[in-house]
């Protein structure tokens, strides 16, 4: 099984509770669920590998922050994100993104799955 490392966003979350309904009923077999998360899971790492640019910037303020098993996790408050659509050049003219409160996961890459 791979690392899952985006099991609790809301999308893994909502793929997961179908997925337990379809296996309840038996009209999908455990494994070929248990498949699906794990692909859903290098799929999302894919796409951010090679679709979201680089260059971004976050703001806000750090309410938490921890450590475990080469894993960081920071939750943030009164957050700005600005990500430029080019992956160069300034983030002055970026469009921002704001949120009350966010979660930032940071794995090693020598643990997502290849």
């Amino acid at each position: 099984m791979a690392a899952q490392l985006y099991s609790n966003t809301q999308l893994a979350q909502a793929l997961y509770e179908v997925l337990q309904e379809l296996v309840a009923d038996g009209k999908v077999p455990e494994e070929l669920a248990v498949a699906t998360l794990d692909q859903l899971d290098q799929s999302i790492l894919s796409a951010l590998k090679n679709e979201i640019p680089a260059k971004s910037e976050v703001k806000g303020n750090l309410d938490t922050y921890k450590y475990y098993d080469n894993v960081w996790q920071f939750t943030l408050s009164d957050v700005a994100f600005k990500l430029n659509a080019s992956g160069t050049g300034s983030l002055k003219k970026a469009p921002e993104v704001t949120c009350d409160k966010a979660k930032i996961v940071c794995v090693d890459i020598k643990l997502a799955p290849q």
